[in-house]
């Protein structure tokens, strides 16, 4: 995940190595979720920043590239958005450090020893029924080996919606192992009875769990008494083209 808030400091933890690696959509996403949070319009941050409401939203939608505009027109945006000094200086550096030596650096080897491939089985997020025993699609995923995992505890995930933004987005595939325990802070996939399988955030509150969205406009709803963990995610595909992934595969920590 690229960044948490913390509501009883009311600051965030921004991975600035992991953001660097977003694409101009995908970081337009994460900007999105920053004025969302602080309940701001892009009128607001138009405003701010001194620039059409329609600049704005096409930095959030992707259509033009923050990092291919004027610096002057850059440091305005981006504190329009929230960002201080220190985090502008962060994100400034990760953009600049090549990508083999950033932290999070996780592009998909070219070395096809590094990775191996996985046929699981698939379902889309919030369809149909709350297991995936019965899943007729499967399709096939290449995936860092993992040590001590059966390939048969595995499924994955169509997520769909944007609850889950800006860690998940609306395509991606969600790597679920059904054989470790999940705990709470981890994202799992849970089987509800008329909502099928959904991925949300394990959380316990005064003893009581609760599924949480990562998007702040969906909000908290306690674990049903008849749902199921089926397991954490442990990893995400991103960038998914005719079954292969393509470029990005995103592990979480």
């Amino acid at each position: 995940m690229a960044w948490t808030w913390d509501d009883t400091k009311k600051t965030r933890n921004i991975d600035w190595d992991l953001v660097a690696q977003y694409s101009a959509k995908e970081f337009g996403r994460f900007l999105r979720s920053l004025r969302e949070r602080a309940r701001l319009t892009q009128s607001d941050i138009g405003y701010r920043a001194g620039v059409d409401q329609t600049y704005v939203s096409m930095i959030e939608t992707g259509k033009r590239d923050i990092r291919h505009v004027s610096a002057e027109r850059m440091l305005r945006l981006l504190q329009a958005y929230g960002l201080t000094k220190e985090d502008i200086d962060h994100l400034l550096k990760a953009w600049s450090t090549p990508k083999e030596e950033r932290t999070h650096y996780t592009e998909t080897p070219q070395n096809a020893s590094e990775v191996r491939p996985y046929r699981l089985p698939v379902v889309e997020g919030g369809a149909g029924s709350p297991s995936f025993e019965d899943a007729r699609e499967f399709m096939l995923f290449w995936l860092p080996p993992m040590k001590g995992k059966k390939e048969t505890s595995l499924f994955a995930v169509k997520i769909t919606g944007n609850s889950m933004e800006p860690l998940l987005y609306e395509g991606d595939y969600a790597i679920v192992d059904t054989e470790t325990p999940p705990l709470t802070g981890a994202i799992v996939a849970v089987g509800i009875p008329g909502d099928g399988i959904v991925v949300k955030k394990l959380a316990e509150r005064n003893k009581q769990l609760y599924l949480e969205s990562v998007n702040p406009l969906y909000e908290d709803i306690p674990l049903p008494e008849d749902a199921k963990i089926w397991g954490p995610v442990i990893s995400v595909v991103r960038n998914f083209h005719q079954g292969f992934p393509s470029k990005k595969l995103k592990a979480l920590p």
